[in-house]
């Protein structure tokens, strides 16, 4: 057993743990797991697969990295779950919140998230998505498969991403809004579907004028 290892977790004899990180109480490490010095991995987080955990990389508890993406195909009326056998890659200094999902890529690619990157409770990451450095990504959002972000952005909570988009770097999107198409650099977008900040909050002004609680 790995020495700094709760004694109620598993670590399979294939994994590299490094001998600094903590291991809390209940955590299952698959074959084929990396996990570099200075991590901590907190109760009931499961890591599978071909996943590299950078250095002094935080995980909360319940988090779930590297099952299969949600990816399938339909045969004959049935649908049939895509082979899911890529990497995931947690870059030095990440911080994960506690229940968030992060998906393994399919065949020959990698989920990526970059240095830095804080990323809030019960966030959902799906397969080949690639997050950049210094991103922050608040609680209950939802990344689809393929989607990239740029360095240095910031997702409010309740907001989803679409699929095999790019948000630019430094862009910014506000709370419960739904991102459908890819974003240059330096965005502000909010709403559903997504449009610029300055044009929804015109919107909302005129729409409130209109129709105000006091009319």
């Amino acid at each position: 057993m790995h020495p700094e290892a709760h004694p109620h977790c598993w670590i399979d004899p294939q994994a590299e743990v490094d001998p600094s990180a903590v291991i809390s109480p209940l955590v299952y490490i698959d074959a084929g797991v990396e996990i570099c010095a200075g991590c901590f991995i907190g109760p009931n987080v499961t890591i599978l697969g071909r996943t590299v955990i950078g250095r002094n990389v935080r995980i909360g508890p319940g988090t779930v990295i590297g099952w299969h993406g949600f990816g399938y195909e339909q045969r004959n009326g049935r649908y049939h779950l895509l082979e899911h056998e890529g990497e995931v890659i947690i870059e030095d200094e990440v911080e994960i919140g506690p229940l968030v999902s992060i998906a393994r890529a399919k065949t020959g690619r990698q989920t990526r998230i970059g240095r830095g990157t804080k990323i809030d409770a019960l966030v959902h990451i799906g397969h080949n998505v690639r997050i950049g450095k210094n991103c922050i990504i608040t609680a209950q959002c939802g990344i689809a498969g393929s989607a990239r972000l740029e360095d240095g952005v910031i997702i409010a909570g309740q907001s989803g991403i679409s699929d095999h988009i790019t948000i630019g770097a430094h862009s910014v999107i506000y709370a419960k809004s739904a991102v459908f198409r890819s974003l240059p650099p330096g965005s502000h977008y909010w709403g559903i579907p997504a449009r610029p900040l300055r044009q929804m909050q015109r919107f909302w002004a005129r729409l409130w004028r209109q129709f105000g609680e006091n009319r």
